[in-house]
């Protein structure tokens, strides 16, 4: 999964938005349970801590067997409310 990821990213220590878009083929399959283990793989591949992810956005696609995916973006943010403290 690491070497599929499609794009350099600049180590960021500010505010984070991660977007995904899952497409899976069984609708009993918990979008959440994809989640947490594909922030790991973008935290390793991109080396950002997700403590700097402060939105998150899921979205769940059913598809045909075999045509399975995760589409993502990551950008900056820039959160509505937040403090840091410095």
């Amino acid at each position: 999964m690491l070497r599929l990821a499609p794009y350099d990213f600049e180590k960021s220590k500010e505010p984070l938005e991660i977007s995904l878009i899952v497409g899976l083929s069984n609708m009993a399959s918990d979008v959440d349970n994809v989640v947490k283990p594909f922030l790991d793989i973008l935290q390793k591949k991109y080396n950002f801590n997700d403590k700097y992810v402060f939105r998150l956005i899921v979205e769940k696609n059913l598809v045909v067997k075999g045509a399975e995916f995760i589409e993502f973006y990551i950008k900056k943010c820039e959160p509505r409310h937040f403090l840091l403290d410095k």
